[in-house]
């Protein structure tokens, strides 16, 4: 089975939404809406960041959890500006649904950030030519190796069942029975039972969005951004050093003393800047777990200007 993994967004939550119902079947609601379509031998999860632009999370956590992304562009403003700034961010391919009065200009604005992105009307079948976009993409996985990751994004209780998170393997391939580490925390837990698109499997691999049943853990235990890994040395720290490219258009000044918030895989935390001189050196309020993977420095702030002061790779500790 091949697993796609999109988000829309540049839109307001009710036209997205809109969007995505007609393509696919509405799932997970939160602050982030996910809708699910199994087509063939292709399984496509669609999510919409429902509290973008008011909180900048979740259009991160949005993106992060994507292989791809369709910007729709009904106007030019500092919204759709900071779309493209985090969209570029991720390296992410993708499509733009433009309004037919404004698509020359989007065309024109995306060219440099978003290479390689084409840019369609409203009024060109919309929908077919999205979801024929979608059936095309044939995301680089890694199934292989020892180790497997899933990054959670909603954990609950289900009666019978107990503790299910939602979330995607990142990497290798999680199978029933397979003892875990929660991380950041260090609690472990087992697998008890998979399930894709409510079926029932012994295994999933990269690329999947899967529930799993826990043995051994809480929901309390595994908020959304924690990593769930069979790998027993997965790292955690307070103490970040960090490539970074500050964006142009961010008006703040990185320096020692300031409070930023910090996106690496689907957490974000609250940090304070030790020291900016070739690497960025950041103290987070609470542990954060990583690998060597993209950081994304943001503010907390309304809407308004832009929020992502730039990124690079954390992958190093402070010792």
């Amino acid at each position: 089975m091949r697993f796609a993994n999109v988000v829309f967004v540049g839109d307001t939550t009710e036209v997205l939404s809109s969007i995505a119902s007609r393509i696919a079947k509405k799932g997970t609601a939160s602050d982030l809406l996910i809708f699910d379509k199994r087509e063939g031998d292709m399984a496509v999860s669609i999510t919409v960041p429902q509290t973008y632009p008011e909180r900048v999370q979740p259009l991160l956590q949005s993106l992060y959890m994507s292989d791809a992304a369709v910007l729709f562009a009904s106007s030019i403003d500092s919204t759709f500006g900071e779309e493209i700034v985090a969209i570029s961010t991720f390296s992410l391919p993708g499509i733009v649904v433009a309004e037919s009065g404004i698509a020359d200009r989007v065309a024109s604005l995306v060219k440099s950030r978003l290479a390689g992105w084409n840019v369609m009307t409203k009024d060109e079948d919309v929908d077919r030519r999205i979801w024929e976009f979608i059936l095309n993409l044939n995301p680089e996985r890694n199934p292989e190796g020892d180790f497997w990751r899933v990054d959670v994004d909603h954990s609950f209780e289900v009666k019978g069942a107990g503790t299910v998170v939602l979330g995607i393997v990142r990497y290798g391939t999680v199978r029933v029975h397979d003892k875990l580490i929660s991380m950041p925390g260090g609690d472990e837990g087992l697998v008890r039972s998979i399930q894709i698109f409510d079926i029932d499997h012994q295994s999933a691999e990269a690329g999947s969005r899967v529930g799993l049943a826990l043995r051994g853990l809480t929901p309390d235990q595994i908020p959304r951004g924690t990593v769930l890994t069979n790998n027993m040395h997965f790292q955690s720290s307070r103490s970040i050093s960090m490539s970074f490219a500050k964006e142009n258009y961010y008006r703040e000044a990185i320096e020692p003393g300031r409070i930023v918030h910090l996106n690496i895989g689907l957490q974000c935390v609250q940090s304070r800047v030790i020291e900016f001189s070739g690497r960025l050196e950041l103290e987070a309020d609470q542990e954060i777990a990583f690998e060597d993977e993209r950081a994304v420095v943001f503010s907390a702030k309304p809407p308004g200007q832009l929020r992502i002061a730039g990124h690079g790779r954390a992958g190093k500790f402070i010792v």
